[in-house]
This record gives C-alpha cells, sequence and structure tokens, in this order.
C-alpha cells in the first residue's frame, strides 16, 4: 500500500517519495484519494484527473459516477468532480492536456483552471490559453456545467439527434451546444463527434489513442 500523503498535491509526493511517476494516495480535503502522479512532464508534480491509454474502461456514465470517479490512476481514470473542485477551490492550478494521434504528441496549457462545487454543476472556468502546440479546442466549453447522460446541462436545444450532448456524442463533458473536444467520448469511435476529439486534431470523424488531463499549482 502506499502512504497517505498529507497535502493534497504531487509536489509532496516529490519531496517524500522521490519523482518517480505512479500511483500515490492524497488526502484531497477529508477525503483519501488515488491519483496518478507525472514527474516527468514539463517539471512533473502533476495530478493527472482523467487518463485515457486503451479503452478499457467505459467513459459513458452518469453524474454520479463523474462525481465520485472511476478507473484506475494504472490504466484509465476520472479523478471524480468532487475531488477536481476541491483541489481547485484551495489555490490556483494550472490545467495541462497531452494528446496522442497517428504518433504524433500534441499537448495545451491553461492557466487559473477551476471546477465548481455540484450545486453549480460542476462549472469549468480557467483564464487564459498560456501555450500549446494546437489549437484550443476548449475555449467553446469554459464557462459551462457539466453533462452527463443522466443529467442534462448543455446548451443544446434539439440537434445532433438528441437534446442531451453526452447522449448525442456518447460521452460525459462541459458541453456547449455541442462540442469542439470530447475527451471522454468513445474510444476509437469514427462516428461523427462521438469519439475522443479534440478538433483541431483530430477532426469529429477520429479518435485521439492516448489522451491525459493533469494539474498542478501555479
Amino acid at each position: 500500500m502506499h502512504p497517505i500523503i498529507p497535502q493534497p498535491n504531487c509536489n509532496d509526493v516529490a519531496i517524500l517519495k522521490g519523482d518517480v511517476t505512479g500511483q500515490y494516495t492524497l488526502m484531497i480535503g477529508d477525503r483519501n484519494a488515488t491519483v496518478r502522479c507525472d514527474m516527468d512532464t514539463d517539471g512533473g508534480k502533476w495530478i493527472v484527473i482523467q487518463r485515457r491509454v486503451d479503452g478499457s474502461v467505459s467513459f459513458y456514465r452518469n453524474w454520479s459516477d463523474y462525481k465520485v470517479g472511476f478507473g484506475s490512476p494504472t490504466g484509465e481514470y476520472w479523478l471524480g468532480l468532487d475531488n477536481i473542485h476541491t483541489l481547485t477551490s484551495q489555490g490556483e492550478y494550472v490545467l495541462r492536456i497531452d494528446m496522442e494521434y497517428n504518433s504524433q504528441v500534441y499537448y495545451t496549457v491553461y492557466s487559473d483552471f477551476t471546477i465548481a462545487s455540484e450545486s453549480d454543476n460542476y462549472r469549468m472556468n480557467y483564464a487564459n490559453f498560456l501555450e500549446g502546440n494546437t489549437g484550443n479546442a476548449l475555449s467553446w466549453h469554459n464557462g459551462r456545467p457539466f453533462t452527463t447522460r443522466d443529467r442534462d446541462n448543455d446548451g443544446n436545444s434539439g440537434s445532433y439527434g438528441n437534446p442531451n450532448c453526452a447522449v448525442a456524442f456518447y460521452g460525459a463533458w462541459w458541453y456547449a451546444g455541442c462540442h469542439n473536444s470530447n475527451l471522454n467520448g468513445h474510444y476509437g469511435n469514427t462516428s461523427f463527434g462521438k469519439g475522443i476529439n479534440w478538433n483541431h486534431v483530430t477532426g469529429y470523424y477520429a479518435s485521439l489513442s492516448k489522451v491525459e488531463m493533469k494539474i498542478k499549482k501555479q
């Protein structure tokens, strides 16, 4: 078993355990959470909040699953909206998204990334697109609440065959009406908008082979 780290960030892991990427237990608020710490990318000390690598875990899930999290940091997982809210309410965090498609790697970085509480439907905000080697496919989603197949908070009124973007595009996301990015979409799906899309990289008829969303204090 991994020891509980008394502070909610991977910097403490680096101090106590060394700069080794892997699975660790953090105390996030009053909860223990098993996370993946990325110690290799851009200075390390990133808390991975979402990971897709092989399609072994279904991400077409309901609100309660996205709230508490699912999967395993050793493979594919979602840290949980409650945990992400708790983390981002305790300081200023940077969001980094690392992607792979056709053996090419891409990334984007955002400042002041926050997730609101459940009472505001886990609304996502960031301040600025800082850098990256692809376009900002998160811009349309900035300021939007989260939507799942059983909780429709998006701005779609009936296009795409279903008023719920999560149902129409086989995912869960901060949909607008509907998306330029769909990182919780269906792994490998090449139907319009249903795959793990980052529009500037994949378009809407292809799917990323790998993606990680990760945060650390600014």
